[in-house]
């Protein structure tokens, strides 16, 4: 059973325990680069260490790519309702308002197209698609993220749809799990073909309400990107 309680079971725990544990403390969001939201209370660690333990299924500490692509996966195939390979508008819909509200008001392209200080990180594929490019803020707390973006360790106001590169409205398992990939890349700034959970920068609401922490130095050790 997976360590983590993703956000479609907080209802298990009854308002009554929710509105307690909320009294304690303010309700604390992370969204994983899946585009899955997790929530915790009071006194509970930010849920970035849930994501992460449920990720992590060998529970070595940490998280190479397969894990990280299994987990993403895993998400991909709840929000395709109907098992048809991929998420239609009408999914995206249903993620948007039911799953993930923090998203709402959000766009991805004005996203871009707003910030001033965004620049193109280029994270290649590694295959005949090409590269993917990811806007990233520069400096990460340099302006107000939007949807998203404020839970998430990568800047995207909407991670679900941030996949559907080619804007046909469509995102197939393959663009996911191209997605999972370059996202990965790009969260694996040293090239160790893993993650761990010190090495994650604090997303902006962690940042700025729950003390953050900057991320470990890392150890560059040359090990390959994955795809490249």
């Amino acid at each position: 059973m997976r360590a983590y309680i993703p956000v479609l079971l907080v209802a298990a725990f009854g308002t009554a325990a929710i509105a307690d544990d909320a009294s304690n403390g303010r309700q604390q969001t992370f969204i994983a680069p899946s585009g899955e939201p997790f929530h915790a209370y009071g006194d509970a660690p930010y849920p970035v260490a849930a994501w992460f333990a449920g990720a992590d299924t060998n529970h070595d500490g940490k998280l190479d790519f397969a894990e990280f692509e299994a987990d993403f996966m895993r998400f991909f195939d709840q929000l395709d309702v109907n098992h048809d390979g991929a998420i239609d508008g009408v999914e995206r819909t249903r993620y948007e308002n039911q799953i993930a509200p923090e998203t709402l008001g959000s766009s991805w392209t004005l996203e871009a197209r707003r910030n001033e200080e965004a620049e193109d990180v280029d994270f290649g594929s590694g295959d005949d698609q090409g590269a993917t490019t990811i806007k990233r803020d520069k400096p990460r707390y340099g302006s107000n993220p939007i949807g998203a973006a404020r839970f998430d360790l990568l800047g995207m106001p909407e991670p679900v749809a941030a996949m559907d590169t080619e804007l046909r409205g469509r995102i197939t398992r393959s663009i996911a799990e191209r997605a999972a990939r370059d996202r990965f890349n790009a969260l694996d700034e040293g090239n160790l073909g893993y993650l761990t959970l010190a090495s994650l920068p604090p997303t902006y609401a962690q940042g700025h309400h729950h003390g953050g922490r900057g991320a470990r130095p890392i150890d560059h050790d040359q090990s390959p990107r994955v795809g490249g």
